[in-house]
């Protein structure tokens, strides 16, 4: 009897998804060497970012502490080449640079503030990337005692980051500037519930307004008007890593890498996308948003599909349905908006105390469902599967080629 080759299975990426599908992957005991990659050891756990810029002291979880005991590889290290057709990817590390090849590829890098779209972003704002990044605001934030900080976005980001300021730093003149309206894409009772919370903590609300140009301490807006500021915090928009890109793989304006419904990326079956850096359909016919709602259960779902496909079995469909957003509004309140499965909003909120308290069991589960799959070795990581698979067409913008890297 032959022994069974051992494949080499490359994760790039340590963030929600990527840290999902290697716990996962690595209790299927498939024969396989799996290596993680991301360029920094810590775990990022961005959804908790607001609060780090707040001053919160929250516990730091590293990458290979999550991973100990799987027999995943951790190299910290960023990925700078990808070359599908040689199965090789190049990263960049400490002690030079280490090429890895691979019989299966999980591209999971996730997603970054877009500081692109307007002149003066990268020169006069700041964006909660990651840890580090918010931890230098809340040092800013401290000195500047009774200054004024413009928050530009209104999604979740922008939200989040105004009402958990504004509870830390009462001394501060908040203002958050949006291009629509504020809880546009929630219900009445939802985006109600939000105004509410703003004009309790004293947040200027400025909507239908759209910034042309960051200047030093200025942001000026398509009218003429201009805003001044001690601190802009940039929350306008995240666009996914340029690798994929260059590498010629299919992406659309953002970066993302269009997927098919098993999350394989056409025409290059050995290669995954899970996460903020996947296209990926979703229920309605909607590609599925850029959230850890969406990209855990994608990663999940990967480590599965790898395991399958050593195994030299099919791949299933990627299924998923949406239930609930929830909206941290500082520490003792909240928004728990249910959703249908394509997630258009429904009538129905929680707010207040009872929110908050579900918002933070739900950040909690992100990681303790990976560290019970990993003392455990079983798949205990669960998320709603409707009995449909999603599918939609490829989008007008997706292209192979060259874009912008950011």
């Amino acid at each position: 009897m032959t022994k069974e080759r051992t494949q080499e299975v490359v994760i790039l990426g340590g963030g929600y998804a990527g840290l999902m599908a290697a716990v996962r992957l690595a209790n299927r005991r498939v024969p396989a060497r799996v290596t993680l990659v991301d360029a920094k050891a810590e775990f990022p756990e961005r959804i908790r970012l607001h609060q780090v810029a707040a001053g919160q002291q929250l516990r730091r979880r590293s990458i290979p502490e999550l991973l100990r005991g799987t027999g995943v590889e951790f190299i910290q290290g960023r990925a700078s080449e990808l070359d599908p057709e040689a199965q090789l990817v190049a990263v960049q590390t400490r002690d030079g640079q280490r090429t890895l090849r691979y019989d299966w590829l999980l591209y999971a890098l996730g997603s970054q503030v877009d500081l692109s779209p307007i002149p003066g972003l990268r020169q006069h704002t700041v964006a909660l990337d990651d840890r580090s990044t918010a931890k230098d605001l809340a040092a800013r934030l401290e000195r500047l005692g009774d200054g004024r900080v413009l928050i530009v976005g209104g999604g979740l980001t922008g939200i989040e980051a105004a009402v958990e300021l504004a509870e830390r730093f009462p001394r501060l003149a908040i203002e958050l500037v949006t291009a629509g309206a504020l809880g546009e894409d929630l219900s009445p009772a939802g985006a109600a519930h939000i105004r509410r919370v703003f004009e309790r903590h004293g947040i200027a609300l400025r909507e239908h307004a759209r910034i042309e140009e960051i200047q030093e301490g200025v942001a000026r807006l398509a009218g003429g008007e201009r805003i001044p500021f001690d601190i802009c915090l940039w929350a306008g928009g995240f666009r996914a890593p340029g690798l994929a890109a260059r590498a010629g793989l299919p992406t659309n304006e953002r970066g993302q890498v269009i997927v098919d419904r098993t999350l394989q990326v056409p025409g290059h079956p050995e290669i995954l996308v899970a996460g903020d850096a996947a296209l990926a359909p979703g229920p309605g016919g909607k590609p599925l948003r850029m959230s850890c709602a969406a990209g855990q259960p994608m990663g999940a779902h990967a480590g599965d599909t790898l395991a399958r496909l050593i195994r030299g079995q099919e791949p299933e469909p990627f299924r998923f349905s949406y239930i609930l957003r929830c909206i941290s509004l500082g520490r003792h309140d909240g928004l728990i908006q249910f959703v249908a499965s394509d997630d258009t909003p429904r009538d129905r909120v929680l707010t207040g105390r009872a929110a908050a308290v579900v918002k933070e069991a739900i950040c909690r589960y992100t990681l303790t469902s990976v560290e019970a799959e990993r003392r455990l070795r079983l798949p205990l990581y669960w998320w709603l599967r409707p009995t449909e698979t999603a599918s939609y067409a490829l989008p007008a913008g997706a292209r192979t080629g060259v874009t912008t890297d950011v």
